[in-house]
């Protein structure tokens, strides 16, 4: 019977995490990795004040997969003011669309915040994916061609930094067919991001006001399991 386990320790008392790490290797047979540089299609670079994130690798992967690797880069993602309804008229299109956009929505939430607007919108039309549809996914794919080397930076913390910061934003009824709004928001843990979505709210707001609201109560929600999080590491 064998069990693998990856292990990841953390903390600012170098010495607190030998003695703990040497107190497993007391225990147990285990190996001990070197800083690391990539995990899950995610590319890690450290200094001395800033850590990077990128995935140009995974993004170079998808172009390759789709045949996309000498496309023209689009300046953008979607177009402006576009929703699902959008991209509702056209033929029915029988392809890998749901696998794509799987692809990309994973591509969103760990390091390209850019394009999760976009691919929420068309990961709507999954059960009836249109060629319109898809030549917008093929637009992300371009878009990524043009930023595919962007990096998230996360600074070393400054000591006077607010711990936790939420930005939320919402439109009001924008989908045509069922005048749902979408909320967005992001959670900054002292100046980093650390959490970003979009979503389309449940429920029909019936003013500006309102989709306001349930996206600041969204956002509020995630807020506090960040709060939860954060406490176990730092004071918050």
């Amino acid at each position: 019977m064998a069990l693998y386990v990856d292990l990841l320790l953390g903390g600012s008392d170098i010495q607190e995490i030998n003695v703990i790490v040497d107190m497993l290797f007391k225990e147990f047979k285990m190996s001990k990795s070197e800083k690391a540089s990539e995990f899950l299609g995610i590319r890690i670079e450290f200094t001395s004040d800033n850590l990077f994130l990128d995935q140009e690798s995974y993004i170079l992967g998808l172009l390759k997969k789709y045949k996309m690797l000498d496309c023209n880069p689009s300046s953008i993602p979607i177009e402006t003011k576009a929703t699902a309804a959008t991209f509702e008229k056209g033929n029915h299109f029988n392809g890998p669309y749901r696998e794509l956009v799987c692809s990309l929505l994973y591509l969103a939430y760990v390091s390209k915040p850019d394009i999760l607007f976009a691919v929420n919108c068309l990961s709507q039309l999954q059960e009836h994916p249109t060629d319109t549809a898809w030549c917008a996914l093929k637009k992300i794919l371009r878009y990524l061609k043009g930023t595919a080397k962007m990096k998230i930076n996360y600074k070393k913390c400054n000591l006077y930094a607010s711990d936790l910061s939420l930005y939320v934003d919402a439109d009001w009824s924008s989908n045509l067919n069922d005048r749902k709004s979408v909320s967005g928001y992001l959670i900054m843990f002292r100046n980093n991001p650390v959490l970003w979505c979009v979503n389309k709210q449940k429920c029909i707001a019936l003013s500006s006001t309102e989709a306001e609201i349930i996206a600041w109560s969204e956002g509020v929600q995630d807020l506090l399991w960040i709060k939860g999080i954060a406490s176990e590491i730092v004071c918050v």
